[in-house]
């Protein structure tokens, strides 16, 4: 029997929680003979009843449903990193999904199905954009998915999110990388070995609140890019080549001109001169400070911070 595991934030998700407990405990119900399906919930610093929710439901079913509370909101990202880090050594699969009901329960059977049949170390989740989601909404995600993969060279689909099946195995084996990669989406791309999808139509509910502004892919954007590329440090070497055969250019025309006795001192040609090579300089800096940033100052600091936990049904 495969033992899967379903890992999904939860950020003041009082009023879908308990559909998605109950979605999920149908699932085990459903696949009882060959699955033995659990759940954690990871709390990422909710504010309202969450929390309760989530007590009453591991008193209720203990061992199939676990929590682990932060304390303090970390972040989606960092969310689903904390619980596959805490999943143990009971999963063989892990399926990372939202817990807001738009990603369908009746899909993880789906990506077990082609786990087993290809062997895939993760199988992907792609989603069809409902027609009723406003393009304003839509055209962040695909702006997201095409500027990562172009700057990374990973093979990115737009519309892969969140939702995917990952082989527990070859999890265990990067555990001590996961705190620091990012963005899942871009280290399930990176992460070598074979890879398969599913498609699903997307469900979008009435009262959705997506929590993924434009700021906030484009912080998701520049974490992949910083963590999983280096063409942003070939361009500073690019610019920096321009700029440089720009100067050695403007220094032979005016040594050309001086000895022609054709030079005025000019105060537009000096500035301009300035201006480009400071804009040049500072490019760089702020490029080269984000990179140190991220992966030098930063990656030693914990992602997260641990409240409490009940894996009772995950050791």
């Amino acid at each position: 029997m495969t033992r899967l595991l379903i890992v999904t934030p939860a950020f003041n998700e009082v009023a879908v929680l308990p559909d998605f407990l109950d979605a999920v405990l149908a699932l085990r119900q459903q696949q009882a003979a060959t699955l033995d399906v659990r759940v954690l919930v990871v709390d990422d610093g909710s504010a309202d009843g969450t929390m309760e929710v989530l007590r009453r439901a591991v008193a209720a079913h203990p061992g199939a449903v676990a929590y682990l509370s932060l304390a303090a909101n970390a972040g989606h990202q960092a969310a689903l990193i904390a619980g596959l880090c805490h999943a143990g050594d009971w999963p063989d699969a892990i399926v990372t999904m939202d817990a807001d009901l738009e990603h369908p329960m009746s899909v993880v059977g789906r990506l077990v199905e082609v786990w087993r049949a290809t062997g895939a170390i993760v199988v992907h989740a792609i989603r069809r954009p409902a027609h009723e989601l406003p393009l304003i909404k839509r055209w962040p995600s695909a702006l997201f998915y095409r500027t990562t993969a172009a700057l990374t060279g990973l093979s990115l689909a737009t519309g892969q999110a969140d939702f995917r099946l990952w082989d527990a195995h070859v999890l265990r084996g990067v555990a001590g990388y996961l705190p620091h990669v990012g963005s899942l989406r871009v280290f399930a791309a990176w992460l070598p070995g074979p890879k398969e999808s599913v498609t699903y139509e997307q469900h979008v509910r009435p009262d959705r609140h997506s929590r993924f502004t434009f700021r906030k892919n484009i912080e998701l954007a520049a974490i992949s890019i910083i963590r999983f590329s280096h063409v942003p440090l070939q361009i500073i070497g690019g610019l920096g080549a321009v700029g440089l055969l720009f100067s050695l250019s403007y220094g032979g025309f005016i040594a050309w001109e001086t000895w022609r006795g054709n030079t005025v001192p000019g105060w537009s040609s000096t500035v301009l001169t300035v201006m480009t090579m400071g804009c040049l300089q500072l490019l760089a800096l702020g490029v080269l400070a984000n990179y140190l940033q991220r992966l030098v100052f930063a990656r030693h600091l914990p992602p997260w911070v641990v409240r409490s936990s009940r894996l009772d049904g995950l050791r």
